[in-house]
């Protein structure tokens, strides 16, 4: 896969969990009265303590990361000098990304015993992206 497609996708897929990230943010600041949801328990997930980091609604933070993400791979899709720190970058974001996926994933499972959709496919657009940021490459190239 060529570095063009690649952050293509990582654009395309940080777009999708933009969007995911808009809508809960919306939701907790009041402008839907029920959230939508399939399978799962989004109302119990999102009324929990745990829908908070550090005093601020976790969609606040996944709208700034996938935003973050989206800027980054924009940047890497412009002229092809100095890109390594781009790569660094998005490497850092999509292993962070992940790690706090795992950890809310697990308070999901273990502590709230309820799952909510809208966070199962951000945790399955972090795991997308982790594949195509491909960290483990820059530990090859050091």
């Amino acid at each position: 896969m060529s570095d063009e497609t690649r952050l293509r996708g990582i654009a395309l897929i940080a777009l999708v969990g933009l969007f995911v990230s808009v809508y809960l943010l919306l939701y907790h600041m009041g402008f839907y009265g029920a959230l939508l949801c399939g399978p799962g328990s989004c109302e119990v997930v999102q009324a929990s303590k745990y829908a908070r980091f550090l005093g601020q609604p976790l969609a606040l933070w996944g709208t700034l990361w996938y935003g973050g993400v989206l800027v980054v791979a924009f940047l890497g899709l412009g002229p092809a000098s100095g890109r390594r720190w781009l790569d660094v970058l998005l490497a850092l974001a999509a292993t962070g990304g992940l790690l706090f996926s795992i950890y809310l994933t697990s308070i999901e499972l273990f502590i709230l015993h309820a799952v909510c959709m809208w966070c199962v496919i951000s945790a399955v657009l972090t795991v997308l992206l982790f594949g195509l940021a491909r960290p483990w490459r820059m530990l090859q190239r050091a």
